[in-house]
């Protein structure tokens, strides 16, 4: 008998299938039924879901402001998942580019009747890697806003997310706001690599990287000028509840000189 793989790794640098994570999000969003729109789609075995309105409560009273949309805001939205976010931001911004790497995820916001579409709404369904990649030319300079809320940076490993941060980089404007929320590790990085979850019964992978690593992973805007505003625990009162991970906040900001 060979060895059986680690599925709970701490501390160490492990990849994780980053298709594999793709696969299950679709998976779990065809099992959704009649839940609502905004439930978390992969923690769809949940009990409580008033949790995600909780959620969505402290997040537009407490931290959205922070985000300061008008009608001059040129709106990057990472993993906009199925829009629990996106109906709040697309009213407002001036213009909005949105991203997801699951079709059905993209599909339901294209039907959702309580999300804003302008001229200028655009959908691309594609991981962040080849958005990044394919795109950094023609965006080049073009973002005043980026946004990402909930997690998705937990599902892609290192080198590709280090590529992804030095393109995301050159597509932002001298003067601009980052919004990031996601999952980090309160003690030390812990990867779940195709571990199994009592919580969603299926197996599940993701990386939760500490704080310090984040930092890191920051560099290329904190050394074009950006300024770590806002890093601290997401919730007031935890909604969570894990024992391992918190959710965090980090808000990044650049004013334009002179």
């Amino acid at each position: 008998m060979g060895n059986i793989p680690e599925t709970r790794i701490y501390g160490k640098n492990v990849d994780i299938d980053s298709n594999a994570v793709k696969n299950l999000y679709s998976a779990r969003s065809e099992k959704n039924g009649d839940r609502p729109v905004d439930a978390p789609t992969v923690l769809s075995s949940d009990t409580n879901i008033e949790n995600i309105e909780l959620w969505t409560k402290e997040e537009l009273e407490r931290w959205f402001p922070q985000f300061a949309l008008d009608n001059e805001s040129i709106v990057l939205e990472i993993g906009f998942g199925t829009g629990r976010m996106t109906r709040y931001i697309t009213p407002k911004a001036g213009e909005y580019v949105g991203i997801d790497y699951v079709k059905e995820f993209v599909d339901t916001v294209k039907k959702r009747e309580d999300i804003v579409k302008k001229e200028n709404t655009v959908f691309f369904h594609m991981p962040l890697e080849q958005f990044a990649a394919e795109n950094h030319s023609r965006y080049s300079k073009r973002f005043n806003r980026l946004f990402l809320s909930g997690g998705v940076f937990m599902y892609m490993n290192d080198c590709t997310l280090k590529e992804c941060m030095a393109h995301l980089a050159d597509m932002l404007q001298e003067s601009c706001v980052i919004y990031i929320s996601e999952p980090v590790a309160i003690e030390e990085r812990l990867t779940l690599n195709s571990f199994y979850s009592e919580t969603i019964q299926d197996n599940y992978s993701a990386i939760y990287r500490t704080v310090d690593e984040y930092r890191e992973l920051f560099s290329p805007f904190l050394n074009q000028g950006f300024a770590l505003d806002v890093c601290q625990e997401f919730f007031e009162n935890d909604i969570k509840k894990m024992k391992e991970t918190k959710q965090w906040i980090f808000i990044l900001k650049r004013t334009k000189r002179g």
